[in-house]
């Protein structure tokens, strides 16, 4: 992990191992999955039960939807507030000082929305383990099922504005030449072929390109793909290494898990649309593309 010019943003299997027992470390599990049903539309799965059934030694559980997201915010899914995040923080016992490992058995692409969220209210000793779930166990390390009680701590959230993107940044950015917007679902909603949402429009934000997270993930091990890979993969996409990039999704996590991609690369300038598809999708008034526009790197 030396090559990634950030891989201080990544923890090793090997690494977590030698610390689950230090008391200024908190790990949390992120499990969550979104499943096809049979009528072509997609349910969300909370990894609560898996949890319960085995984690990580002293591992929290987060859910996605019903934890992180705001229910007073307008858009759904949208990240806390900073009140409610500092209470959710509270409750999982992690506090400033904290050092936080997040992990899921996706290849970090449900955990990189909490790495993000956690950055995003000024917190940066956040890690996303790489392998997760799935390395952890291939490599035979232990599980456990007792819900762990933390100490409540003290977190006090100082939002970074910079890493969170609005609608109307993203609008002023379409067609311009200073901000890179990328598109993090798979190629079929990027495309618009199928149709994220039943209630939303399908296709993209009109001159998005498309890297869909998972392609950031080599699918036999979990782990994020060496430097190289990545470079091939992003090369594509034209980014300037100070150009700012504004990623976006469904709802806020595969564009967290290529933001914090980019971060590992070493492009600081990257915020996350939160209320991603969800939100323009949602509204008749922004401008939709479908087809694979250019230099599409899903498309291959």
């Amino acid at each position: 992990m030396t090559n990634y010019e950030h891989p201080e943003a990544l923890a090793s299997t090997e690494w977590l191992a030698k610390h689950i027992d230090d008391p200024s470390f908190r790990v949390v599990d992120a499990r969550f999955d979104v499943r096809p049903t049979a009528d072509g539309s997609f349910r969300a799965v909370s990894g609560r039960e898996a949890y319960e059934q085995g984690h990580i030694p002293g591992a929290v559980f987060v859910d996605f939807a019903s934890d992180l997201a705001d229910p007073e915010d307008d858009i759904p899914l949208n990240i806390l507030s900073p009140a409610r995040f500092e209470a959710l923080m509270s409750r999982l016992g992690i506090g400033n000082d904290s050092i936080v490992v997040v992990y899921d058995e996706s290849g970090g692409t449900w955990a990189a929305r909490l790495w993000w969220a956690l950055r995003y209210y000024g917190h940066d000793a956040a890690k996303v383990l790489n392998g997760g779930l799935t390395k952890w166990t291939v490599e035979g390390r232990p599980l456990e099922t007792p819900t762990p009680a933390p100490t409540t701590a003290t977190f006090v959230a100082e939002a970074r504005p910079a890493l969170k993107a609005t609608c109307d940044e993203v609008r002023q950015a379409i067609g311009g030449q200073d901000v890179r917007i990328v598109d993090a679902l798979p190629e079929e909603f990027y495309t618009g072929q199928t149709r994220l949402y039943p209630s939303h429009r399908a296709g993209h934000i009109p001159t998005a390109r498309n890297v869909p997270a998972p392609a950031n993930i080599d699918p036999a091990t979990q782990t994020l793909l060496p430097r190289e890979e990545l470079a091939q993969l992003w090369r594509r996409v034209s980014i300037e290494p100070d150009q700012r990039v504004i990623t976006y999704c469904g709802a806020g996590a595969y564009g967290a898990y290529d933001l914090f991609v980019l971060y590992v690369l070493g492009h600081e300038n990257v915020s996350l649309y939160d209320g991603s598809w969800m939100e323009w999708g949602a509204n008749p008034e922004l401008p939709v593309e479908a087809g694979p526009g250019d230099e599409n790197p899903g498309s291959k």
